[in-house]
């Protein structure tokens, strides 16, 4: 769209933020299937659904007042078993009935092993990119695991699975608050009080996921000889003329819509410990974008990119605070009233 030009990156054309549309199609059996789905189907589709996930949330809820009083150790065991099963159905109830997860290798005639680690323990990072809050509720009912919010100087919060879905896709908070610690400081207390494997989206905010944006520093002190164990995730949706990435607008909105869908496609691909391994080779490789993410941000990024098969932008997490406040301004305003300040 011409009035978002500004937020289109230069180096490969990409348009990162906004949401996806369908092709305009003049047939009259799309017509009508969109007719019955959106007001004939969809509504108490979607009711039904609420009132299932509401239920899960509840519990939810219910069950954080017991994990109070379990002592540490055992708190994260009880609460993978409280929540994976919870979090795996409102994914259902949302659309998600079968999700695709893959191992996967980037070496040509590479053959997978039994010895090689896939397993996710305590302290080990998970990096992925970003898309949705769907993201996040995956992530949780597979490892139970730490979100952090990451602020643009690279350090980092933690933050609950509520926080983590209510800060997906909304405006990007960069400044640093208090608390803030560096992810090292994280791995150190996840190993030792076994909190669980921490989720890292190094990108600090949604795409639709057309392209990777600039990483935040997040992991610009790590060398190899820093003792951590890394896991490459990469999320993909496929898009059958609705989004399941969310980017813009009003998250209970898109939730709603996607509820109101029978069914939606999620791929989720990741490589092995020994193939994400950050090694003194991959810290000597000149990659883009190393001096400000670091070596081992930029690693991360090219793994992602070489999985998902989509190239990088120029574009970062503060690109998608103007886009969101001219988005948000024209949207009051309207398109002619409003002038870029940028």
């Amino acid at each position: 769209m011409e009035k978002y030009s500004h937020w289109r990156d230069s180096g490969t054309g990409i348009q990162p933020f906004l949401p996806l549309k369908p092709p305009k199609s003049n047939s009259a059996l799309d017509s009508i299937l969109y007719f019955l789905n959106t007001f004939i189907l969809g509504p108490p589709l979607a009711t039904i659904r609420f009132i299932f996930i509401l239920f899960i949330f509840i519990i939810y809820l219910i069950q954080n007042l017991i994990l109070i009083i379990i002592p540490g150790p055992l708190k994260w065991i009880v609460g993978k078993l409280f929540f994976s099963c919870e979090a795996r159905l409102v994914l259902l109830y949302m659309g998600f009935n079968w999700i695709d997860s893959q191992k996967v290798t980037l070496t040509r005639g590479r053959k997978h092993t039994k010895k090689e680690t896939t397993s996710v323990n305590h302290g080990d990072i998970i990096a992925c990119n970003c898309q949705s809050y769907v993201d996040i509720i995956y992530f949780f009912s597979k490892f139970n695991p730490v979100f952090v919010k990451i602020f643009e100087d690279g350090k980092v919060k933690q933050i609950s699975f509520l926080e983590a879905i209510k800060n997906n896709g909304s405006y990007p908070e960069l400044k640093e608050e208090e608390g803030a610690v560096s992810l090292k400081d994280i791995i150190k207390e996840s190993k030792e009080q076994k909190k669980g494997p921490i989720v890292v989206f190094p990108e600090g905010t949604t795409t639709n996921g057309k392209g990777l944006l600039k990483f935040l520093p997040v992991f610009k002190e790590f060398t190899p000889k820093d003792d951590i164990t890394l896991h490459v995730y990469s999320i993909k949706y496929q898009f059958y003329g609705h989004n399941v990435s969310y980017t813009v607008g009003s998250k209970f909105v898109h939730f709603y819509q996607l509820c109101s869908k029978i069914h939606h496609a999620m791929t989720v691909k990741y490589l092995t410990s020994e193939e994400s391994q950050f090694n003194d080779i991959a810290a000597q490789a000149e990659l883009p974008n190393s001096v400000v993410e670091g070596q081992l941000g930029a690693h991360i990024s090219k793994l992602i990119g070489q999985v998902l098969r989509i190239r990088k932008t120029g574009l970062g997490a503060k690109d998608k605070q103007e886009f969101l406040d001219y988005y948000n301004e024209i949207n009051k305003k309207g398109y002619k009233n409003v002038k870029k300040s940028k």
